[in-house]
Order: C-alpha cells, then sequence, then structure tokens
C-alpha cells in the first residue's frame, strides 16, 4: 500500500470486518491491537477510528485521543509483560517510514539486547546552527 492506496486496512479493523482477534482494546475514538507483523512480542498499534492519513490530517483532538490510548496501553503493557522499556513510534508518508497510510502509534516492549537498533547516530548540532532552526520554527502555535 502506498500513500495514493484507497483501501484502509485500520479503517476495516476499526469497522470490525478484520483483524477482531487483535483487538485489545477500543473506545468511541480509537482502536489498540496486536500488531501482524510484530517486531517483538507485545507490539501493539493505537490508531484513531477516523480515517486521518498521517499527523498533518489528524485534528488535535483525535491526536489527543491517541495518545491517551497509547499512554493507557503502555501501562498495561508495562504491567503485564513487565519489559525493561518501550519504544513509542509514529512514522508519517513514506519519507518519514510510514507504510499503512493510517496514522498509528507503535508501541514496542523492549528487552535490554534485544534485535532492535536505533536507525540514525545522534550528532551535536552547533550554537549557530540551532539558532538558524529556532528562528525558523519558534513562531506562535494557535491553540
Amino acid at each position: 500500500m502506498d500513500e495514493t492506496d484507497t483501501a484502509c486496512v485500520f479503517c476495516e479493523i476499526a469497522a470490525g470486518r478484520q483483524g477482531a482477534g487483535r483487538v485489545l482494546f477500543e473506545d468511541e475514538h480509537t482502536i489498540a491491537f496486536l500488531d501482524h507483523t510484530a517486531v517483538l512480542p507485545g507490539h501493539t498499534l493505537v490508531a484513531p477510528r477516523a480515517h486521518a492519513a498521517d499527523i498533518w490530517e489528524i485534528s488535535a483532538e483525535g491526536a489527543a485521543a491517541v495518545m491517551r490510548t497509547a499512554h493507557s496501553m503502555a501501562a498495561r503493557i508495562r504491567e503485564i509483560l513487565r519489559p525493561d522499556g518501550l519504544t513509542l513510534f509514529q512514522a508519517n508518508r513514506s519519507a518519514g517510514w510510514q507504510d499503512v497510510f493510517h496514522l498509528h502509534v507503535h508501541l514496542v516492549p523492549r528487552t535490554t539486547g534485544d534485535h532492535l537498533t536505533r536507525p540514525w547516530v545522534a550528532t551535536v548540532k552547533g550554537d549557530d546552527e540551532l539558532a538558524a532552526m529556532r528562528t525558523l520554527l519558534a513562531t506562535p502555535l494557535e491553540p
């Protein structure tokens, strides 16, 4: 599936037409379900029920509902699976590594020494570079 496809498997899951055996939680606004391509045991996805392709399409209220459910599912994962850590991941569009174009958050329970690695190496940026970017991005946000 790419960004131009119209079929949405996550809409099908939210509507109860697919993946019912993977659903962990649902409410009026969100659904949480096990990822059928789980990278580690307990890998869970949280998505809005209403279709929004990415972070730029979802409302602030919808994004807040997704994060509330992600927070609750993270607590449940911690309580039951007792991982050493948790990676929370949300990707947008192909360039951002999104491969299902319905906004979703990954919750990946982690164990010290598991096979996952960071996809980048952090490097310290100079004050001038940071100041230039701050000038571009630090504008008043609308409520």
